[in-house]
């Protein structure tokens, strides 16, 4: 059935339940989209963090040295971020549920090959292929869903996808950490892939095409943003390996940064910008980005080094570090049901700037709780990530809402896009920063302990806390001795960059509070006066069910 509506106001179109005037979808049929989307963002947030706790399996069965095992995770990353924007224009102006079943076949089929990769460097390229289709997934789970609910059922929608796309983190090193007590790291990849997969007749049957195309696909602007993106996540996750001055570097962020100034010249001076930057202007659109990035900042930075540290310093088992992860999505369920509470009686900004301060508390109390090195105070670790989960749920909704009111209602995958893009660079950023502290305050810390030991030992200890123990064994008597002053040196880096992560959290909380708007509706929820800056010129939009 193709039935086309013309855009007097879209974004009251796009806010009428099921994403169109007179299309009510039912209860039960908003309940399956809702699953069918969320299980496809669970499926592409997972995959990175199912595979950090694999690593060591599939350094020792692909030979795979640190450089390597540093791209398995951020080939994924990369591709992802840079081909967001670009994936979410595609879906506007395509269709939505064409961009996502192709997501789902590419993220699908890479993941099923990269299962039996012969070496590292196929299991990197296949992972990067595994990127690409995550990018396309990601910007319309929650267009469709914001598009599909109803105004007043909107933010138990949002709070839904946010839950989600915060546990998935979790969620994926549980269930890696399952498969891995029984079989070899490529069930995670063959899980996934198959996952995937499954889920595209469901996506058929119950996702709208929503496409608008009149929309421009903006080639230009599209190469801008993937120079941009692409260039600023590999400097910073070639940063903390190489060094921040080495010419790698530096070049890859100079591609960044030419990369970012073309984009925002392209557009404005383009007829039909992808992303009108002048949009940032709207305080809410820049509160929301700035919440979220600095969210998975600190967020996914936590998720790859607190599950190391669960393994190096106290010996866990990669299934019982996810295990004590799990206190992480309690704090973040009851963060978002309070959130939405208090959303509804004085708008995002609280809820947003005293979300990222919870997380500042968090961080403070694990970074106290790791002073103790290999004494270190459970209770005040329990309670800093319980306190950190809580923070995380409280500020991602509101977040997320800034950012998609910020922007037109036929701009829903953009704005999805743009939400996603904060997201993986912040979260990029994060892993690459708090690292990199870590890293210095643990050689720092070591230091006097290699001051008589080999250079060959020494080179080995210096690389890290792993590296180290894995030597151990060959040295006799004194190995023990290295272990326990790596696991010491490992916690003290990790107690550092847990201090520097709650600065940040706290002056991006108070510059939230200043920057976010105070009332509960943003602009583009308003419905636009005939002829007023505001009312929309854009031609007719197309569903296609």
């Amino acid at each position: 059935m193709n039935r086309r509506i013309d855009m007097q106001n879209p974004s009251d179109s796009a806010s009428a339940p099921g994403g169109r005037h007179g299309q009510v979808l039912s209860d039960g049929r908003l309940r399956s989209l809702l699953s069918v989307l969320c299980a496809g963002l669970a499926l592409v947030v997972a995959g990175n963090s199912a595979l950090a706790i694999a690593l060591p399996d599939i350094a020792a069965d692909l030979e795979a040295d640190q450089s390597e095992l540093t791209w398995i995770i951020d080939a994924y990353a990369l591709t992802f971020a840079a081909l967001l924007l670009t994936a979410g224009i595609a879906a506007d102006r395509i269709g939505r549920r064409t961009i996502l079943v192709a997501g789902l076949v590419i993220f699908g089929a890479a993941n099923l090959a990269s299962a039996f990769s012969p070496d590292a460097g196929w299991f990197i390229a296949l992972r990067a292929l595994a990127g690409v289709g995550a990018a396309a997934v990601f910007p319309v789970t929650l267009s469709a869903l914001v598009d599909a609910y109803p105004p007043e059922r909107r933010t138990f929608a949002i709070g839904v996808w946010s839950g989600v796309s915060s546990a998935g983190a979790v969620a994926g090193t549980i269930v890696a950490g399952a498969l891995l007590e029984f079989w070899w790291w490529g069930s995670v990849q063959i899980l996934f892939g198959a996952v995937a997969l499954m889920i595209i007749l469901p996506v058929l049957a119950l996702v709208a095409q929503n496409r608008n195309p009149a929309l421009s696909l903006d080639p230009v602007g599209a190469l801008w943003s993937v120079l941009a993106l692409a260039g600023l996540v590999f400097g910073v996750v070639e940063g903390p390996q190489r060094g921040w001055l080495d010419a790698v570097t530096l070049v890859a962020l100079g591609v960044g940064a030419v990369g970012f100034i073309g984009f925002v010249v392209h557009q404005l001076r383009a007829a039909a910008p992808s992303l009108d930057v002048r949009l940032f202007r709207n305080r809410g659109l820049a509160a929301g980005s700035a919440i979220v990035t600095v969210q998975f900042f600190a967020s996914l930075g936590f998720f790859v080094l607190s599950p190391q540290y669960l393994q190096i310093v106290l010996e866990y088992s990669p299934l019982g570090a996810a295990l004590a992860l799990l206190v992480v999505p309690v704090g973040v369920g009851a963060g978002i049901g309070a959130a939405a509470a208090l959303t509804k009686r004085v708008g995002a900004r609280v809820p947003g700037a005293l979300g990222l301060l919870l997380m500042a508390l968090g961080f403070t109390l694990i970074g106290w709780g790791l002073i103790g090195g290999l004494d270190p105070s459970l209770w005040l670790l329990g309670g800093g990530v319980l306190i950190f989960g809580v923070g995380f749920g409280m500020g991602i909704a509101p977040g997320t809402e800034l950012i998609i009111d910020g922007l037109p209602a036929e701009r829903r995958s953009v704005a999805s896009a743009v939400n996603d893009i904060t997201r993986e660079v912040g979260g990029v950023l994060g892993i690459a920063v708090l690292s990199s502290i870590l890293v210095s305050f643990y050689r720092a810390d070591i230091a006097p302990v290699l001051a008589d030991v080999p250079n060959a030992v020494r080179e080995v200890v210096d690389a890290g806390a792993g590296a180290a123990i894995g030597l151990a064994g060959s040295l006799g008597p004194e190995g023990q001795a290295l272990v326990d002053a790596a696991r010491e040196a490992f916690a003290v880096g990790l107690s550092a960059s847990m201090f520097v992560g709650a600065v940040v959290l706290a002056v991006a909380a108070v510059i939230t509070f200043l920057v976010a708007p105070a009332g509960t509706r943003a602009p583009h929820d308003r419905p636009a006066a005939p002829g007023s800056a505001e009312a929309p010129t854009a031609p007719a939009l197309r569903r296609e069910a």
